[in-house]
Formats: structure tokens, C-alpha cells, sequence
């Protein structure tokens, strides 16, 4: 399978929506409460990427700028039946390339607790859980999540990387 990864705005809200309620999650979660209108303004307040297959929104991603040093990463979902061919890989990888670009020290990412089957998943992509961070917008009525961490190498903080910009992907390039 071929997928496309292309930025996602707040117009792109019904596909995004879509396919974070096709993925799944425990309807204790606040995931599950997610209506469009949160999903488009949330894309508003930085904005995301969605994976295509062809017509098809088989898998996405949100972030936000959170201060000067962090990039929150949110909402990473893919289709179920696309799951383990490197979709949600690429669409970190794509929050990452944001990141750097930007000048970002560290993207940050919350895992709901009744979904810490994902954890091992964001370890394989460098991120570790960091006990010491709250995460800032989490839902009250939930028990707090799990909070995990990658530091990022920015051309623009000086610390040497190279510059990347979020791009096409296509399955074989998004190898996990």
C-alpha cells in the first residue's frame, strides 16, 4: 500500500475525525468525546498532517505549539486494517521535521491511560516517558496520562542537524 502524507488545516476536520473514531479507543477516554468542532480547532491552534491512500484518510496527526521549547503531538490515529505498514511512524516522523524546522527542543506527547498498549510503539521512535512533566491539557475528568518526551536537534537552535521539511511519504519510505 501507498500513502501520501500532506498537512491537515481545520477545513480537513471531517476526514481527521473520521478516522480517530475508526481507530478505536476505550470509551472511558476523552478521545472517544471528540466531536469535529474540537478537531478543527485544535488544527487551528497548529496544525497536523493526514495520510491518504488515494481518496482514502487512512491515518492522522495533530500539534501544537506549547512554549518556546515544545511541540505537543496529538490525535496520531491510523485505520485499524492500515495499521503495521508504517503510517504512524511517518506521521510522527512528519511532527518531528515541524519541530525542527521550527526551532522546537522537544516534542511531548501524552498517552491516556487506557491506551498504554501505544507506549512501546512511540519508545521504537526515541521517545521516553518523563515523570516529571504534567501534560498541560489534559482533561480533568480522566486520570492523568502518561507523558513522553523526544529531545529534537534543530539547524535553527545551532545544534548541527540538517534541515528537514515535512514532505510526501510513501509506505516504502516509512519503513518502522
Amino acid at each position: 500500500m501507498t500513502f501520501t502524507l500532506r498537512p491537515a488545516a481545520p477545513d480537513d476536520a471531517p476526514a481527521f475525525h473520521a478516522v480517530m473514531m475508526a481507530a478505536g479507543m476505550d470509551p472511558r477516554s476523552s478521545w472517544s468525546r471528540t466531536r469535529v468542532e474540537d478537531v478543527a480547532w485544535s488544527l487551528g491552534q497548529g496544525g497536523g498532517f493526514l495520510a491518504w491512500n488515494g481518496a482514502e484518510a487512512v491515518g492522522c496527526v495533530g500539534w501544537r505549539p506549547d512554549g518556546a521549547e515544545t511541540l505537543t503531538l496529538n490525535k496520531l490515529a491510523t485505520r485499524p486494517e492500515r495499521r503495521g505498514r508504517g503510517i504512524g511512524a511517518a506521521l510522527v516522523r512528519a511532527v518531528e521535521e515541524v519541530a525542527a524546522r521550527d526551532g522546537y527542543g522537544r516534542v511531548l506527547l501524552a498517552v491516556s491511560q487506557y491506551n498504554l498498549a501505544v507506549i512501546p510503539f512511540y519508545e521504537r521512535l526515541g521517545y521516553r516517558v518523563d515523570e516529571s512533566v504534567v501534560y498541560a491539557h489534559a482533561n480533568p475528568a480522566s486520570p492523568p496520562p502518561v507523558v513522553l518526551v523526544k529531545a529534537i536537534f534543530s539547524p535553527t537552535r545551532g545544534e548541527g542537524a540538517s534541515e528537514r521539511r515535512p514532505r510526501s511519504v510513501h509506505a516504502k519510505d516509512a519503513e518502522q
